[in-house]
């Protein structure tokens, strides 16, 4: 049996993104020993997922004698092909020290940091736009051309939705019945859902639920909306809250943030509102795409600051007013 190590760090979202082409590479080539390595933080996502021989876990930060332990790790595990589906310096290092003789990873235009394909044996073309679900599927395919254009899956124990339902609860809202959860990002990230757009979830005749990750600095929650507040730590919270809206028929509303990649994942409804970001090249596969009906000249923009005079007017608009975007013809295969 070949040992295959697949590699994505980050981020969070991406990390979701890459594993319908884990799976889709399990279901075609079963014969193949498969183990990950990402992010601390992205661990979780990882989980109840048994057709991943093990995990290996890097911090984002650390000393050299931390990271050298990580590596020396990955070496262990004498693997024979290393699969580098992020496509930046860290990702094509990883590949390079796990020791694999054989290390493939997408061709310079499709790479983060295009002079890093250097440090692979094996570059692939990629059919369409620098998506990372798109980007880990052709490199999947390097080693399983026949493997499907499957979408990201996540799911959850009895016991993790009991206790998300729990938190639901406890945050004063009905888990069994539907409800609208509101996934409110950090006001300096210029993706983050708006005031408008989070006040006009608690028009919908159902229940709005604010979630919020660790980190709730400087978020300002709509009067009157309750609050269910992620730990540092309960990512499997986020992923069993989306199968709590599945059941209940509720859904989600976000930015193009992890969160709302996570929860869309585990098959519940999502809206997603676009403002910066191209979702030809980010956008959660299984979610209703939206954008602004009157798109500022500065759309699409990648930068994680916005430089525009009056903020990132570009999600300054709700749900009611965007205009759904269709989803890419590549995501419309056999997933």
């Amino acid at each position: 049996m070949k040992r295959v190590l697949l590699v994505r760090l980050s981020a969070m979202g991406d990390v979701v993104q890459s594993l319908g082409a884990v799976r889709a590479l399990h279901e075609a080539r079963p014969d193949l020993e498969l183990h990950f390595v990402t992010q601390t933080e992205n661990a979780p996502l990882l989980e109840r997922m048994p057709f991943l021989a093990s995990v290996v876990m890097q911090q984002r930060k650390g000393s050299f004698g931390l990271l050298r332990s990580v590596y020396s790790r990955i070496r262990k595990l004498r693997c024979d092909v290393a699969l580098d589906l992020q496509g930046n310096w860290k990702s094509a290092a990883c590949a390079f020290l796990s020791g694999a003789p054989v290390r493939i990873g997408a061709a310079g235009p499709w790479r983060q940091e295009p002079l890093s394909r250097f440090l692979l044996t094996q570059r692939v073309a990629v059919d369409g736009p620098r998506h990372p679900a798109l980007v880990a599927l052709s490199v999947v395919r390097a080693l399983a051309p026949a493997a499907r254009a499957l979408p990201p899956r996540l799911d959850s124990s009895e016991d993790e939705i009991a206790a998300a339902s729990a938190s639901v609860r406890a945050a004063g809202v009905d888990p069994d019945k539907p409800f609208v959860a509101v996934l409110l990002g950090r006001p300096g990230d210029p993706r983050s859902l708006q005031r408008d757009a989070a006040l006009e979830a608690m028009t919908r005749g159902m229940p709005a639920l604010a979630v919020l990750g660790p980190q709730r600095d400087g978020i300002v929650v709509p009067e009157g909306m309750p609050v269910l507040q992620q730990q540092r730590g309960q990512l499997r919270l986020l992923v069993a809250l989306g199968e709590v809206l599945r059941r209940s028929g509720g859904e989600a509303l976000g930015a193009d943030q992890g969160p709302s990649h996570v929860v869309a994942a585990t098959g519940a409804r999502v809206s997603v509102l676009f403002g910066p970001q191209d979702p030809m090249r980010t956008a959660p596969p299984l979610a209703r795409i939206l954008q602004r009906t009157d798109p500022p000249a500065c759309m699409p923009c990648r930068s994680m600051r916005c430089t525009h005079a009056d903020g990132p007017v570009c999600m300054a608009f709700t749900e009611r007013d965007g205009r759904v975007c269709p989803s890419p013809k590549w995501l419309e295969s056999d997933a």
